[in-house]
Parts: C-alpha cells; sequence; structure tokens
C-alpha cells in the first residue's frame, strides 16, 4: 500500500488535513510523515498529530499525538491554526511546532513535538495563550537554529480605539529560544506595518491622557506642526499646537464613541470617529517609527 493510501484509510470520519511534513524527525535516517489533522465531526472539532512510519520490509505504522493541555478557562477543545518544521533546540534535527486556535477571539497556544529515539512527546508548551495571535519559525540572531516567535494583539490604546475583538489592535512581539532546559521568552519588536500603528494608537492615547511629554517624543518637528516648527520647535510650542488643533476633534469624537482603526500602512493609518476622520502619517528613522502629521476631516454624512 502507498503512504498516501494508507493515510487516507486511516483518517477518522470527517476530519481534514491541516498541514504535512516529511522529514527524519528522530535521527535515524528515514522520515517521518508528520500529519495535522482536524476533526469536524461530531461537534466539537478537535485536533490531533498523525505520525506516520514506512519500516524497513514495507510495512507502514503510525501513532497518534494527542494534544494534552488546554489553556485555563478554555472549555472547547482548540483545533489547529498553522505549524512549522524547524530545529528549534539546536541538535540537528527538526521539531514540529504547532499552534492551536481558540474561539472567535483567535486565541493561540503553541506546543512543539520532539522526539526521544522513536518516541514522540510534547517537549514544550507555552502554558498561555496569545490574543489574535501568530506564529513564525525563524532563526531571528543568525545563529543557525529557529526561534518561536509569536505576534499578538494587547489592549492598549483601549482609551482611544475601539477594543472590540474584530478591530485592529496594537501588537506585540515574543521570542522564545532554546537555553539548553527550555524555551526562555525575550520581547521582540513588532513589523512593519503594526510597528506604525502602535506608534501612531500609542500617540493618540498619550494626547488623550494629556501626557504632552510622551506625544512629544514621539513626533517629528518642523514636519508635525508644519511651517509653524520652523520657528519654534519646544514642547511648549508643541502642546499649544496639539491644544488647539487637535483635542477639540478627538474630545467631540471620543466623547462620542472609541475611534474605529482601518488596515494600517507603513506611512499612514487610518481612524474613523463618529464626526471626524484621523489619518495620522508616519516616517521611519533611525530611531524607529516617528510621527510626521496628522490630518483631521470631517465625515460625510
Amino acid at each position: 500500500m502507498r503512504l498516501s493510501e494508507y493515510i487516507t484509510s486511516q483518517l477518522p470520519e470527517g476530519a481534514v488535513v491541516d498541514f504535512i511534513f516529511y522529514e527524519d524527525f528522530d535521527g535515524d535516517g528515514d522520515k517521518e510523515a508528520v500529519i495535522g489533522v482536524t476533526r469536524f465531526a461530531p461537534f466539537p472539532p478537535d485536533s490531533a498529530v498523525m505520525i506516520v512510519k514506512a519500516g524497513k520490509n514495507g510495512e507502514i505504522g503510525h501513532d497518534w499525538f494527542m494534544f494534552r493541555e488546554s489553556p485555563p478557562g478554555c472549555e472547547l477543545p482548540g483545533v489547529i491554526d498553522s505549524a512549522a518544521a524547524a530545529d528549534t533546540d539546536g541538535d540537528g534535527l527538526k521539531e514540529a511546532v504547532i499552534s492551536r486556535v481558540f474561539g472567535h477571539r483567535h486565541e493561540i497556544d503553541i506546543s512543539v513535538i520532539d522526539w526521544e529515539g522513536s518516541v514522540p512527546h510534547q517537549a514544550w508548551y507555552s502554558g498561555r495563550t496569545f490574543f489574535h495571535g501568530s506564529l513564525e519559525v525563524a532563526d531571528t540572531d543568525g545563529d543557525g537554529t529557529a526561534e518561536i516567535v509569536v505576534e499578538f494583539g494587547t489592549q492598549d490604546g483601549h482609551e482611544v480605539i475601539s477594543a472590540e475583538e474584530a478591530c485592529y489592535h496594537v501588537r506585540e512581539s515574543m521570542v522564545y529560544k532554546w537555553n539548553g532546559k527550555s524555551y526562555g521568552a525575550r520581547p521582540r519588536s513588532v513589523e512593519m506595518p503594526y510597528a506604525s500603528f502602535n506608534t501612531a494608537v500609542r500617540f493618540l492615547a498619550a494626547i488623550w491622557k494629556r501626557d504632552y511629554e510622551k506625544a512629544y517624543s514621539m513626533v517629528m518637528i518642523p514636519p508635525f506642526s508644519g511651517l509653524d516648527g520652523l520657528d519654534d520647535s519646544s514642547l511648549p510650542a508643541f502642546k499649544d499646537y496639539i491644544i488647539k488643533k487637535v483635542m477639540p476633534a478627538l474630545s467631540r469624537n471620543i466623547e462620542k464613541g472609541k475611534l474605529l482603526p482601518a488596515e494600517p500602512y507603513d506611512t499612514c493609518c487610518h481612524f474613523s470617529g463618529p464626526e471626524d476622520d484621523f489619518t495620522v502619517e508616519l516616517a521611519k528613522t533611525g530611531d524607529g517609527v516617528k510621527i510626521s502629521g496628522i490630518v483631521i476631516t470631517k465625515r460625510r454624512e
């Protein structure tokens, strides 16, 4: 029997294949087929990993890897969201890194499957979920070993922008790197365009909180305040500009409802209020992303 025919014969009814890796995960010189499977019937759906191997005499066998843990507060099982095969612990062999998604908030957790001899096991579990999370596996520091990178949403800026689940959120990133015993976490800067989006939201929040020093540190002057910035680029001049030209519009909109963010771009981020639209203009500098301007326009009826 061909490998594909064997796998098809062993799949449960109502199952779909989420990913397929064909690598020598256990280091014995022969490849294993590692297949993510989600079973949609009966409801609710759940996921598992099928590990298939052909023997020297042509016989084919398989094991099921069942996810042992679910994050606190998640009553329903998760389904596979993303996966990667990469050497994340520096032993020269690849591991399977898998994220599952839970509920409509797109909360993900992360599991790593490794092999002890020919036996697969869960080598690491994130122990938490990541709101609106996404998984990537890449060698971020150039040492030849891949790291687990997760990006996720936060509630930052909720005083100004809508925190509804369907809206865009400020995003943060973490890198999980093998330290010889486990995967230690460290923060990582998010990539564009969310570096711009994060800056735009935090700038609007700083204005709303009257934290003018923080807002001032985020802008480029003179571009932000136009030609006036050529004559006076001081904090008091910036504060006066914000109070006269930005705060009235921000106040009348937030008093009636929070701003709704649109899809972010590297150079501008758009927010819609009940009465006005706000476009925050940005530029990438050697110090990161800076605010180069803000355009406020009355919404059309």
